[in-house]
Parts: structure tokens; C-alpha cells; sequence
């Protein structure tokens, strides 16, 4: 069950790409926003099920982060280019975006090492405050257009997801640094 959750996140990034690539609309900001909540749901689900019911796999320690990297980084990348991130905001989600590639990098080299990279508390932390920036990001969408004559609220929202995609890239930036400490023994690097 938690690794059919981790495969369902998967096609909900897919279906969520193929939405706002194709769709640049109201509506599918709207669907796109509800398909990630769902995709936000079964990724803590599925760590619950696994913990609660003891299914923890091997598979499921390799997919579960892959999925969450492929829902986080597919949808920065298509707000980007949907210019809903813009400006500044773009900046902090390539940071975010490339601390999950090289996170991920770091966890294949360390791999062949017999070196786990644990997830943290601040990890996890991160991951949640992700979904909850790109959630501002797509309602954004929706509210903006709903209340497009409401200065005090689109600029509300405006400042919300700049605040959120800014701590989010800052507990990336801190994660990342963490996981390379703590990997820092097996990386092999020659001081001189």
C-alpha cells in the first residue's frame, strides 16, 4: 500500500505537468491545485501506513524521495515557465531546485559507499513547506483571478508566496548543507 501511494504521487506529477503545460487557464490552475493537495496527502500517508503497519521497503526508501523530487521539481519548473514564478522568486526556486538534484546525486554516490543518507526533521519540514509554497503558487492562480479587482488581496498573496518560496529555498540550502556534513567522511576529499 505505501509503495502504490508513492506510484499514485508519481502520475499526480504527471497528470499535474500535463495540465499546465497544455492548460494555462483558471481551471487548471484550480484542478492542478487539488491534484496536489491529493499528491501532498499520500505523501504523508505513505510514510504513516509504512511506519504504522511495518512495510518498510527498500523499494519504498528509493521511491518515496524520487517521487517527492519529481512532484516538486516538474511543477517549479512549469510555474516558471508559466511565469507565475518570476523575478527574484525564480532564483530562490532554481536554488530549491537544485539542491533536490544534488541531494540526489549525493544519496546514489553515497549508495555504493553503504552509506544511507538519513531524512531529518528539518527534511521532512522542508518537504512539507515546499508543498505548501507551490499550494500558494497554483491558488494564487485562482485567486487572482477571482478577485482581480481586489489590489489589498492579490497583493497579499503575492507577498505570501515570495515569503514562503524564500524559506523554503533556505531550508533547502540548510538540508543540503547538513546532508553533505554528514556524508562528508565518505566523499573521499584529498585535502592538501
Amino acid at each position: 500500500m505505501p509503495n502504490l501511494l508513492t506510484v499514485i504521487r508519481i502520475i499526480l506529477a504527471s497528470l499535474i505537468a500535463l495540465i499546465l503545460i497544455f492548460f494555462d487557464s483558471k481551471i487548471a490552475y484550480f484542478i492542478s491545485f487539488i491534484l496536489f493537495s491529493l499528491a501532498g496527502i499520500t505523501d504523508y500517508f505513505d510514510g504513516w501506513i509504512a511506519r504504522k503497519k511495518n512495510q518498510i521497503s527498500d523499494l519504498g526508501r528509493m521511491l518515496d524521495p524520487i517521487a517527492d523530487k519529481i512532484l516538486v521539481i516538474s511543477t517549479f519548473i512549469i510555474l516558471m515557465s508559466n511565469n507565475v514564478i518570476e523575478g527574484y522568486n525564480a532564483i530562490a526556486a532554481l536554488i530549491i531546485i537544485y539542491r533536490e538534484i544534488f541531494i540526489s546525486g549525493l544519496r546514489e554516490f553515497l549508495g555504493s559507499k553503504s552509506f544511507v543518507v538519513k531524512v531529518t526533521k528539518l527534511a521532512k519540514w522542508k518537504t512539507a513547506i515546499q508543498f505548501i509554497t507551490i499550494l500558494a503558487f497554483l491558488g494564487s492562480q485562482v485567486i487572482n483571478d477571482y478577485f482581480m479587482y481586489t489590489y489589498i488581496i492579490n497583493l497579499f498573496m503575492k507577498f505570501t508566496c515570495t515569503l514562503l518560496i524564500w524559506i523554503t529555498s533556505i531550508i533547502s540550502l540548510l538540508t543540503g548543507i547538513n546532508y553533505l556534513r554528514s556524508s562528508y567522511d565518505y566523499l573521499d576529499i584529498k585535502k592538501k
